[in-house]
């Protein structure tokens, strides 16, 4: 759980290429499946791309972690998805989780979910 703990602290911090350091280079990063057009983005590159769609979308995006949850090889994160929608001016305040599955002591797969249930149920599979 630490790794992924750091992860979203070093992000949060922007230290970006400390971030991409904990995860695999062939990282796999999963849209939720109800996202408007849900990509999969693949590699440190798709990481950055990733962010950048949700930062291109949100002013002042802020990922707030509240739960870590051990579920084995995976790390199940709760957080507060926060934000002012740059077209609309409405603000985003938003509970989901994120699915991490870890190996070799690096991150390897992140899928989004729009729940903890959601997420701990996918863990389960």
């Amino acid at each position: 759980m630490e790794l992924v703990r750091a992860i979203y602290d070093r992000f949060r911090a922007g230290d970006v290429e400390g971030a991409l350091a904990l995860q695999d280079p062939e990282v796999e990063v999963y849209d939720r499946p109800e996202a408007p057009d849900p990509q999969v983005y693949r590699g440190h590159q798709g990481v950055l791309t990733s962010l950048g769609v949700s930062r291109a979308a949100f002013e002042g995006l802020d990922l707030v972690p509240e739960e870590f949850l051990d579920a084995g090889d995976q790390v199940v994160v709760v957080f507060r998805f926060r934000g002012t929608g740059r077209e609309s001016g409405v603000p985003v305040d938003e509970r989901l989780a994120h699915l991490w599955t870890i190996r070799d002591g690096r991150a390897v797969r992140m899928t989004v979910h729009s729940g903890r249930d959601e997420a701990l149920s996918a863990a389960a599979r």
